[in-house]
């Protein structure tokens, strides 16, 4: 199963004229902040990491994954995130449509000379081997799961069955300057190919969002004069 089947992003928000608000806060020093024309402040802002600019305006993405790659994105401490708790309620209803395939995660080879990368199987009967045993354990969890549920065990106990590949939703919400590092980061090869997904959707949406602001960081991206930029370079290629 593709892995477009079992994750979903989506904005929920970003302030509104976006890059009009940088770039007139951006002249804050100026008697006229609210020039409409920014585009040439805007790429002088990143080609001389003026970087602060870019935190007078944020987004927030909904963001449907697996517990192991909310993991990941947890990592990123310059966001803020609000995430589904299984303390309280059951991820599986909750996300039904996601729990029903979620044990159809991709089954790829470890990559013996980069243990932060996976390949895939060169042997596809491979995943044949392993797919009905992963159903089967999958099916066992949930009714192991369920069972004590109804036997009054406390949703904050029940949850510790629950393997990596339950879905989970979460909100995360950062300044645009902490959105350009994250693609740069997350997009670029050595990324988890699942977390490269959520990193790509969340990037491509902000190129249609903050058109101006993106050309900009694509260009200092391909230029490799940042290195907290490259992903960019590899948007949509993964």
């Amino acid at each position: 199963m593709a892995i477009s089947d079992l994750t979903s992003v989506s904005l929920d928000w970003i302030t509104p004229s976006a890059e009009f608000v940088m770039a007139k806060h951006a002249r804050v020093s100026t008697v006229d902040p609210e020039r409409e024309e920014y585009e040439k402040l805007l790429r002088y802002c990143i080609k001389h990491s003026h970087w602060s600019v870019f935190e007078q305006a944020s987004a927030s993405f909904e963001i449907i994954t697996s517990r192991a790659i909310s993991q990941q994105i947890l990592r990123h401490r310059s966001f803020s995130f609000q995430e589904l708790s299984a303390r309280y309620s059951n991820p599986n209803e909750i996300l039904e449509d996601y729990a029903d395939r979620c044990w159809q995660f991709e089954l790829r080879a470890q990559d013996l000379k980069n243990r932060q990368n996976s390949i895939k199987y060169e042997d596809s009967d491979i995943e044949e081997l392993f797919r009905a045993r992963i159903g089967r354990l999958f099916l066992e969890i949930d009714t192991l799961y369920h069972d004590m549920l109804e036997a009054g065990v406390a949703k904050e106990c029940a949850r510790n069955i629950l393997p990596m590949a339950t879905p989970t939703r979460l909100h995360m919400n950062g300044t645009v300057r902490s959105w350009l590092f994250y693609v740069g980061l997350r997009s670029a090869p050595g990324t988890q190919a699942e977390h490269r997904f959520v990193s790509d959707s969340i990037g491509l949406a902000l190129i249609e969002l903050l058109p101006t602001v993106c050309r900009a960081v694509m260009a200092e991206a391909a230029a490799e004069t940042n290195p907290g930029l490259l992903g960019w370079n590899y948007l949509g290629q993964n």
